[in-house]
């Protein structure tokens, strides 16, 4: 009797955790609850970090599929070059593995690195200038729209996705935001830092 009750508490927990997913037309995989279905709105609670539940609404036109508990996934999107949805199926589903690999994985802390050093360096010698204190973040940050994204293997999910053309094109546009904002973040706090500085220890 007691492994019975064992049993059916491990799957009663199980039927609790499991959830439904929404793959979004952005790649983000959205584990939910589906509550209605309007035809072209899904109604759905989320669980947020904090443990509260919340109600929200979704047209069906940013989602690419949905898997309910114990279904297989169904999708939604079907191309339609007119509407500019070019790519197949199979190749959306390259597209999106390429952005949500570049928001999981892709951190570009280096570029936060050399921004706040660079800046703060030119803040710093520059003393209390306005121009040499807010021109040169700004321009690093625009300066992150030339170079290539590089897509190394350890920000793949799937090795298989090595010199794929359209998981390429899914990953650049993520990848390239968080480029350019931590360029801007660590630029503008680079030149803070080196403005501060001066200002405390070499304004005399």
């Amino acid at each position: 009797m007691r492994s019975l009750l064992i049993v059916f508490l491990i799957l009663l927990c199980e039927t609790i955790a499991a959830q439904d997913t929404l793959l979004l037309m952005n790649g983000q995989l959205l584990p939910c609850r589906i509550m209605s279905d309007s035809g072209t709105v899904f109604v759905f609670e989320m669980t947020k970090k904090n443990g509260k539940i919340k109600t929200r609404e979704l047209h069906k036109n940013d989602v690419f599929s949905v898997t309910k508990i114990g279904q297989p996934e169904f999708i939604l999107y079907e191309q339609n070059e007119i509407m500019g949805d070019i790519y197949t199926i199979d190749e959306m589903n390259y597209l999106l593995a390429g952005q949500r690999d570049a928001r999981n994985n892709f951190k570009a802390w280096p570029t936060f690195i050399v921004g706040f050093v660079m800046c703060g360096t030119i803040a710093f010698i520059g003393q209390d200038g306005f121009i040499t204190t807010l021109v040169p973040p700004m321009a690093y940050m625009v300066v992150q729209l030339v170079p290539k994204i590089k897509i190394r293997e350890k920000y793949m999910s799937n090795p298989e996705y090595k010199y794929n053309d359209i998981y390429a094109d899914g990953f650049e546009p993520p990848a390239r935001s968080r480029k350019m904002l931590r360029a801007m973040g660590g630029g503008f706090t680079g030149s803070a830092t080196g403005l501060l500085t001066w200002l405390l220890f070499f304004n005399k």
